[in-house]
């Protein structure tokens, strides 16, 4: 067990992802000032209900997902209009086994971190998929989020292309806490054809 600071984020992102976050309230200021003075990172977790960003004094948390996924800092910038930039890595996914709000507010958990899947290769009626990522890996906007990638790996394909895809949060956040990287696949694959062939999905004969 591990006591861990919260990023609660309409968001879900996997071991090996990239996201880039921008920092202006003084909480998560004096969390990042923490994480690099000590060397140690935080968690992301997905926002289920409530607001991302304190705008009063009074305002309730947000409830968030119980799994998501320790973050370190790997790059950090002062930002032209003044905010504090940074860039995190996924390492390992966790599970919360408790949680309370410390003084300034910032969200703490008791977690558990869960150990890394099982590597797997792309099975053959899956490779559509990593042509998929390699696509969508070449867009400009993305390109900085992504580390070099492993396209013959189940896990690594599955997790970027969780990411990436234009899905519900809560899909995806149900990926995330799938231990069979095989398996996120084969729903992955699923999906794929209802966004294709969403009409047809529809019909009964």
């Amino acid at each position: 067990m591990a006591e861990i600071p919260l990023f609660p984020l309409p968001l879900v992102l996997f071991p090996g992802g990239r996201l880039e976050l921008q920092i202006f309230e003084l909480r998560y200021l004096d969390m990042v000032k923490n994480c690099m003075r000590c060397e140690s990172g935080f968690g992301i977790v997905m926002i289920e209900d409530g607001e991302q960003v304190l705008r009063r004094n009074d305002q309730q948390l947000p409830t968030v997902s119980h799994y998501g996924t320790y973050v370190t800092i790997v790059d950090f910038d002062q930002r032209s209009n003044g905010m504090l930039g940074i860039t995190v890595e996924g390492q390992v996914k966790f599970v919360i086994r408790d949680q309370y709000e410390a003084t300034n507010r910032l969200m703490m958990a008791e977690v558990e971190f869960l150990e890394m899947e099982e590597k797997a290769p792309i099975p053959e009626k899956h490779e559509n998929l990593a042509n998929l990522l390699d696509t969508l890996v070449q867009h400009e906007v993305v390109k900085n989020r992504v580390l070099e990638i492993d396209y013959g790996e189940a896990r690594e394909v599955g997790s970027r292309l969780t990411e990436l895809l234009p899905c519900a949060n809560r899909y995806k956040q149900r990926l995330l806490e799938m231990k069979d990287p095989v398996a996120r696949l084969n729903e992955i694959g699923k999906l794929i054809e209802r966004m294709q062939y969403p009409k047809q999905q529809g019909r009964t004969r």
